[in-house]
Formats: C-alpha cells, sequence, structure tokens
C-alpha cells in the first residue's frame, strides 16, 4: 500500500513542474481583448469563430482539433433544433396551440435547418462575424437566429406558392 502512495506522489512531484511550465507558457490569445459576461454569456462567438478560422488555416498547427471544435459547436445547433422539431410535431399532435405559439418564440434558429449542410452553416456564419465584428464577445448560440435568418426567409419565400390568375394574369398568394 505504501509503495502505490510513494509511486503516485514522485508521479505527481515530478509531472506537477512539467505542466505547470506549460501553463506559464502558453502565448497570449487574441481573445484576451474581447470581454465577455460570464453570467450571460457560457459560449462566445470569438472562441467558435476562432476555432473555426484556424480550421481553416492550412498551415496552423491545430487546425484538426479546432475544426473538431467548430464542428461540434454547430452540431450543437443542429440538436437544438431536432429537438425544437421534436416538440413543435408533439405538440401539433396533441392540438396544443398555446404551446406552439410558444415554440414560435423559443426557437434558436428561426426555422428548421435539418436540410441545411455543416459547410454551408459555418461560412454563413464566418461571413456574419466578419461583417459583425461588435458580436464577438456575445453568445454563440443566440447569435445563430440573426446568422440563420436570410436562410429561413429564403426558405419561407420559398413555401409560399404563387398562381397565376388565369383572367388577370396576376399573381396571388
Amino acid at each position: 500500500m505504501s509503495k502505490t502512495i510513494y509511486t503516485m506522489l514522485i508521479t505527481v512531484w515530478i509531472i506537477t513542474p512539467i505542466m505547470m511550465l506549460n501553463v506559464a507558457n502558453t502565448e497570449n490569445l487574441e481573445s484576451d481583448e474581447i470581454e465577455r459576461d460570464p453570467e450571460v454569456v457560457a459560449i462566445s462567438n470569438w472562441q467558435v469563430f476562432n476555432s473555426c478560422k484556424s480550421s481553416l488555416d492550412e498551415e496552423d498547427e491545430n487546425r484538426e482539433i479546432a475544426g473538431y471544435i467548430c464542428r461540434m459547436m454547430f452540431d450543437g445547433v443542429y440538436e437544438a433544433n431536432q429537438y425544437h422539431t421534436m416538440f413543435t410535431d408533439y405538440f401539433e399532435e396533441q392540438g396544443r396551440d398555446r404551446e406552439l405559439e410558444l415554440m414560435n418564440y423559443y426557437s434558436m434558429t428561426g426555422c428548421d435547418i435539418n436540410e441545411m449542410e455543416y459547410v454551408d452553416m459555418k461560412y454563413m456564419y464566418m461571413d456574419y462575424i466578419d461583417n459583425n465584428e461588435d458580436e464577438l464577445g456575445k453568445s454563440f448560440y443566440r447569435t445563430m437566429y440573426s446568422v440563420l435568418q436570410p436562410y429561413c426567409d429564403k426558405l419561407k419565400d420559398a413555401s409560399i406558392e404563387f398562381h397565376l390568375d388565369e383572367n388577370d394574369d396576376r399573381r396571388r398568394t
């Protein structure tokens, strides 16, 4: 028993300084300049944007892990969308209009994005942040509603049927 304890103490005694050197030698992140309110924002746009941007850089040594982190963040968006869709379908089946109305305001994405490709969403997000740098300190998940708004608008426009009135050759909806 004492041999195990001594082995653990020696291992901790050797590994701890090595780990502390790694922590002490880390470079300053660009994100140090961006302030976030920890009570309001858990995952900031700068965190996701930097990992997605690094995943596209051929020369970045952390490209693979950055791509993995970026993908996980967007998989979270897809997951939230699926839950929203399932709840909406359930409330429609049950005829619960009050809950359906609430679900319209609760949507994180604004529409059903299950058919949207990951790469398309990633580039939409990066373009949005490039054009709205003031959003970097804000919540990633709250920002996704604004990022996906053009896609959702396009879906809504495509769902509206137009018919030609044979008498007047006019469109009516």
